[in-house]
């Protein structure tokens, strides 16, 4: 199974919220778990190349912790079958693909502990395979390839005890969704009906809908402050901030070459980095002179663990201060194009090499060659 892992169609999903797994179920279709995309309807898709493209969720099953994601091309990878659950037995061999913290695709091997374990009056399928933040979503595979569970939860008070929502209520979920018509819709936990409203009650079975809490997948999520100020910036330096959102006050992205991270690192400060590059043997003086010069302000350079970094950090307070508003998102903005920028210069002038982040194909022909 560890041959041909980068093949198989699983793919990494990021929201304001934070990030998870999913895996395709046809060209266009993602299925994840409900958790990793809710309440929002438009998510990030992380390709091999590093580049994103936007999902947008269709139907959640809340209380099955399912969802579907349609895409608005396809894309490359192998479609994963799913399997019925019934014939699992404990001792079978599985696999687990993902994404585990934030680490590139990653598969984790164990066997089934029990294939239909009652939690909270659901069954699921219980492994001894590593599971870890970020593989939720993801499929559990068996030797054939075939998905036999979707990676749910495990215990936080327990080692090597994980949950995975059995194949034949995913594949239940899948077929319900082959006739839906509707944008987006909610799945009754009652009788799997399409609910396409915030209702109180099901149409189907007249079931009490109150404690699912509708309005929060059906409403627009309302964003933090902090969040309306980085976004508004990352627009105005046309970076779609759906493409960047990398969790809770959290983005990632490229601007043309180089990488840059957002965060927010207490409630006091937001800070702003980009890896640009790492120093040469040659010209040392004429770097460090350059990187020291107080011409850089408000932006700094720091040398860490031998890469170069670009670095703007600003105060909380300022952000929510309305006269400081603009001045500060012309910062951001500047940031950012600068960032693009500076790698290629320090490549070209100083003598520097790319940082092990930097995205080779945007870098110019010039610097490329050198």
């Amino acid at each position: 199974m560890n041959e041909g892992i980068e093949n198989l169609g699983v793919f990494q999903i990021f929201t304001g919220g934070g990030t998870g797994t999913g895996f395709l179920i046809a060209r266009n279709l993602l299925l994840t778990n409900c958790h990793v995309v809710a309440p929002y309807r438009k998510v990030a898709v992380e390709l091999r190349d590093r580049t994103r493209v936007i999902g947008t969720v269709r139907r959640i099953h809340p209380k099955r912790d399912l969802a579907i994601v349609q895409v608005g091309a396809e894309l490359m990878g192998e479609v994963l079958e799913v399997a019925p659950s019934e014939g699992l037995h404990a001792q079978q061999k599985v696999s687990i693909i993902g994404f585990p913290v934030g680490l590139p695709l990653s598969l984790t091997e164990g066997v089934i502990s029990n294939p239909s374990q009652l939690l909270e009056e659901q069954h699921f399928v219980q492994t001894d395979a590593a599971i870890n933040p970020g593989n939720s979503g993801g499929p559990i595979l068996d030797e054939a390839k075939h998905v036999v569970a979707v990676t749910t939860c495990k215990l936080t008070s327990a080692d090597n005890v994980g949950f995975g929502i059995p194949g034949s209520d995913v594949r239940t979920f899948i077929d319900a969704f082959a006739s839906q018509t509707a944008e987006f819709g909610v799945t009754c936990p009652s009788c799997d009906a399409l609910l396409e409203t915030a209702q109180r009650y099901c149409d189907g079975c007249g079931s009490d809908l109150e404690s699912l809490e509708l309005g929060t997948y059906f409403e627009p999520v309302e964003d933090h402050p902090v969040v309306a100020f980085v976004e508004g910036g990352l627009t105005r330096a046309k970076i779609d901030p759906l493409l960047a959102r990398h969790g809770s006050l959290n983005w990632s992205f490229y601007s043309g070459s180089a990488p840059i991270q957002i965060w927010s690192c207490c409630s006091e400060h937001l800070c702003f980095q980009s890896t640009l590059a790492q120093p040469g043997k040659q010209k040392l003086p004429e770097l460090f002179r350059f990187l020291l010069s107080a011409e850089h302000a408000p932006f700094a350079f720091d040398l860490n663990d031998n890469i170069i970094q670009f670095s703007l950090t600003l105060h909380a307070s300022d952000v929510f201060a309305q006269n400081h508003v603009e001045e500060l998102g012309d910062r951001v903005t500047k940031f950012i194009a600068l960032a693009d920028k500076l790698d290629n210069q320090l490549i070209e002038t100083y003598g520097c090499l790319p940082a092990p982040k930097t995205q080779l194909t945007f870098l110019k022909e010039g610097t490329k060659s050198t």
